[in-house]
């Protein structure tokens, strides 16, 4: 089988709140990796207090991948992570570095894993199936994939809006059912033989009080503030996607006065234990080569000697 990348890669994948990233920092210390980062706010420039990210000291000193690479107004998609990844990979090549991805974005873990099919797209033709929605309804873009392709019809979520545009949209460029390119061979990225699989976990009960705690430290560390400045700076509205992210959804009624603190406090620390409830069961999906519980006082020295051992087995 080809894999696009032809060079040893490590995942460290949890759920949110577990660590990972501060783990990963110390990690590029100790080995010749640079980090790329698997998360869909991140990619965001300006969404820092609020999706957590690294300080801009840390970044300037530790190298990292796929953080502040749109502006807040722009979308964020498979297609667009991919093609970030290209330029990434290159970068780290050049360097003679070892790709290190880590976060918590598991859909996007689970395509390097298992590949993707390379299917085209259109911003032309997105933009009009939109304007189709706009005029003549959602039910009319269902029953239209209903009579396109009632294979993909049925095994679709009709609730999610942008999983049947993007549907539709490949099913107007390629002039074939989706349910039928689904039958061709995947992308594939990376060799699971070359690859090292970390997790990182804890119990539900201990992330959640964790993830409320950093709730907390997000509000002290002044993330109203930035929120403000960001639906200022870019006239930010309730539907774009940065805007949707975990913490700015939340608190963007209470920027308008539309929802009290505590209110929209409530809503995000919801958000965030549903999200790590899905998370843990997103981990049952991955084979691990190594796994350590968050309680582990010595991290970086739980991984190293697995990586120490995984890297050796290239300098052979």
């Amino acid at each position: 089988m080809n894999y696009k990348y032809a060079c040893p890669a490590i995942f460290l994948i949890g759920p949110t709140a577990v660590g990972k990233t501060d783990l990963a920092v110390s990690l590029v210390d100790k080995f010749p990796i640079e980090i790329v980062s698997i998360d869909s706010a991140m990619v965001y420039s300006e969404l820092d207090i609020g999706t957590c990210k690294p300080s801009k000291e840390i970044l300037k000193l530790k190298k990292h991948h796929l953080i502040d690479i749109l502006e807040p107004t722009e979308k964020f998609d498979v297609g667009v992570f991919l093609d970030h990844l290209d330029a990434a990979m290159l970068s780290i090549a050049s360097n003679n570095k070892i790709p290190i991805f880590v976060g918590g974005s598991m859909m996007f873990h689970k395509i390097l894993f298992d590949g993707i099919h390379n299917f085209p797209s259109s911003q032309k033709v997105r933009s009009m199936i939109q304007d189709q929605k706009l005029n003549e309804g959602y039910e009319k873009l269902l029953e239209q994939l209903q009579e396109l392709d009632e294979i993909t019809f049925k095994s679709i979520d009709t609730n999610n809006y942008r999983r049947v545009e993007r549907a539709l949209e490949i099913i107007e460029l390629s002039n074939q059912k989706l349910s039928d390119l689904k039958k061709e061979p995947k992308e594939q990225f990376f060799d699971p033989k070359k690859s090292l699989i970390l997790g990182m976990t804890d119990s539900k009960e201990n992330l959640l009080d964790t993830a409320k705690k950093r709730l907390n430290k997000i509000l002290d560390d002044g993330f109203l503030i930035e929120l403000e400045n960001l639906i200022n700076s870019y006239k930010l509205t309730a539907d774009m996607q940065s805007m949707n992210s975990i913490n700015y959804k939340q608190f963007y009624p209470y920027a308008f006065g539309k929802m009290k603190l505590d209110e929209s406090f409530a809503d995000a620390l919801s958000a965030t234990n549903q999200l790590i409830k899905t998370q843990l069961t997103w981990m049952k999906k991955f084979d691990f080569d190594d796994c350590m519980n968050q309680s582990n006082q010595k991290k970086s020295m739980f991984f190293s000697d697995t990586i120490n051992t995984y890297l050796r087995s290239f300098n052979k």
